[in-house]
C-alpha cells in the first residue's frame, strides 16, 4: 500500500514567513524538521523550521 506524505511548511525563524511547502512521511512527521534555506524578504540562508499547518 502507498505511505501517504503530509504536506508541511517551512517558516523562517528571523522574520517568520513561510517560504517553503515540503511532503514529509507519515513516519516522519514525529520529528521536527529545520533546514538552512534562503529567505526572500531577509535574502540571507537562515534557519527555517518546520510549523504546523
Amino acid at each position: 500500500m502507498a505511505v501517504k506524505k503530509a504536506f508541511t511548511k517551512l517558516v523562517c525563524s528571523a522574520c517568520k514567513t513561510t517560504n517553503y511547502f515540503i511532503k514529509k512521511t507519515k513516519k516522519s512527521a514525529e520529528t521536527k524538521l529545520e533546514l538552512s534555506k534562503f529567505c526572500s524578504s531577509c535574502h540571507k540562508h537562515l534557519a527555517h523550521k518546520e510549523s504546523k499547518r
